[in-house]
């Protein structure tokens, strides 16, 4: 039997967390994701480097934040600590009618982000090369995001400096390998609600935690 290309391996296994992808959508992360391996070459980009493991722990893990909502998408939406564009570049993708804020201070995976941007003529997408404590010193960020993803990233450093950007209703989602009972301190948020499933290829459970500013 004939291995599947990556455009196939993404499609299948969006479909298993329930999220299906138009075949544009296919198409651009098979894009996305051959420039990723080709500048990883030159320019440490990522950790993973075998074809399964980039799929299943940035691809799909990414597509999964998708899983914390049913009707009600944001229409905005902060990537702390993007990296090369996880989650918020699949978010985008799948669902073009976004807007999308990618903070990355790394000025070379800053360059990588504005060269996928580009070339998938994505819009409403917009790379910020700042630290997380610095962005509530701009009013264009205060109050301005309906979600903001932190994944892969200590939760007790940034959550301090996220509730200025929330909108009224905005959330926090966090990704983790356990649930929240697990965490030490909300720092003045409440868990609304967690998001268990799998990734593929078995690589393991993960955990989206749904967190809403605790009212002062």
């Amino acid at each position: 039997m004939p291995s599947l290309s990556h455009f196939d391996l993404i499609e299948q296994e969006s479909l298993k967390i329930g999220c299906q992808l138009t075949r544009e959508s296919c198409e651009q992360f098979e894009w996305y994701f051959r420039e990723l391996v080709r500048w990883n070459k030159k320019i440490n980009l990522i950790g993973h480097q075998k074809e399964k493991d980039i799929i299943a722990n940035l691809f799909i893990d990414s597509l999964a934040f998708r899983k914390v909502v049913h009707d009600e998408l944001p229409s905005s939406v902060l990537d702390i600590g993007s990296g090369a564009g996880f989650p918020g570049l699949p978010l985008k993708i799948s669902e073009p009618n976004i807007s999308v804020t990618l903070v990355e201070p790394n000025l070379k995976k800053v360059a990588f982000l504005h060269h996928i941007i580009g070339s998938l003529g994505l819009k409403s997408v917009h790379v910020e090369a700042k630290r997380i404590e610095e962005m509530p010193n701009f009013i264009q960020f205060q109050q301005a995001y309906d979600w903001i993803c932190l994944k892969a990233l200590r939760y007790d450093i940034c959550l301090p400096y996220v509730r200025p950007l929330l909108s009224e209703r905005g959330k926090v989602v966090l990704s983790r390998s356990k649930k929240h009972e697990t965490l030490p301190d909300m720092m003045g948020f409440t868990v609304q609600k967690e998001v268990c499933y799998q990734l593929p290829f078995g690589f393991g459970e993960r955990v989206l935690i749904v967190l809403s500013p605790t009212p002062t």
